[in-house]
């Protein structure tokens, strides 16, 4: 048995936003450089070979993690993980605290299914300092129940059992990578193309049906791999939502690899992600692409 998770929102904690020193000024230069230089951590041999190294942070990461039926299971650890993160600080602009949220909702028609979203859309559309890389095809959110191309909900398009197997975090929509269950992250200061390191990232899943089916990895600039823990079941076969977020004392989380359900679809979503929540770090750093 395989599950499908789901995650409707990243929240994005930024202290002080972090930059590398890439002296790039073209977008689409350093998403190649960078997708180069780390997507090649989920292809086959895993690229980076210290990622297998756990290093230990300076104090204990914070976990917050739940499972349930319906949003109200999971909405007290949901809170707890933006409490700790701080204010919500939206789109655009820099600031000293807080963090930011990704709304799968806010994507229009013309960048949902059975569109493909671009992977930079929350760095360039709608600035929030994330990119996603994936070793698949591309991204996808699902459709709004009314939407001009009469596309089905929770990614019908892709498979008619979709709709009943997935549910959300907040209405309407789920995100997901195409032809693969690896979807990595990475941060940058909102609207630019420098990196930044973050101190917290979340996420929710639906239908995470295996202990192990699911998890969330957390490497620092170095490719060091700083924890890696599994997303919890839920506790039915079909539309259960799972909560995953984790917060450092400082800002070293430089990537994040989500790892969606234990084998691949042909054609269906392996990482549907309802949303998410990650804070864009502080200290000023340099290191090569």
């Amino acid at each position: 048995m395989f599950s499908l998770p789901g995650t409707k929102w990243i929240l994005v904690h930024l202290i002080n936003e972090q930059q590398l020193n890439l002296n790039l000024t073209q977008p689409m230069q350093s998403i190649n450089i960078m997708k180069r230089h780390w997507l090649s951590l989920a292809i086959a041999t895993f690229g980076l070979t210290l990622i297998f190294n756990p290093v230990a942070a300076s104090a204990a990461p914070q976990v917050f993690e739940a499972s349930g039926a319906t949003p109200a299971d999971i909405l007290t650890e949901v809170n707890a993980f933006r409490n700790f993160l701080g204010t919500n600080n939206g789109i655009g602009g820099t600031f000293a605290t807080g963090r930011r949220e990704i709304n799968w909702d806010g994507v229009p028609d013309a960048f949902s299914a059975p569109n493909l979203l671009p992977a930079n859309f929350f760095n360039s559309n709608s600035p929030r300092g994330v990119v996603f890389f994936t070793p698949g095809t591309g991204f996808q959110v699902s459709a709004n129940s009314i939407n001009p191309t009469n596309t089905p909900v929770r990614f019908g398009n892709i498979n008619p059992v979709y709709p009943a197997l997935f549910s959300v975090f907040s209405q309407q929509k789920l995100f997901t990578a195409l032809q693969s269950k690896i979807t990595e992250t990475l941060f940058f200061i909102p609207g630019t193309t420098h990196s930044a390191t973050v101190k917290g990232f979340g996420a929710v899943f639906t239908d995470v049906n295996d202990d192990h089916s699911t998890k969330i990895e957390y490497f620092d600039v170095a490719g060091n791999l700083l924890l890696s823990r599994n997303v919890l079941p839920g506790p039915t076969n079909r539309g259960s939502l799972s909560f995953l977020g984790v917060g450092f004392d400082t800002a070293d989380v430089f990537l994040v690899r989500i790892t969606s359900g234990n084998r691949p679809y042909r054609r269906g979503p392996l990482c549907i992600q309802t949303q998410k929540l990650n804070s864009i770090g502080s200290r000023p750093f340099s290191a090569a692409a």
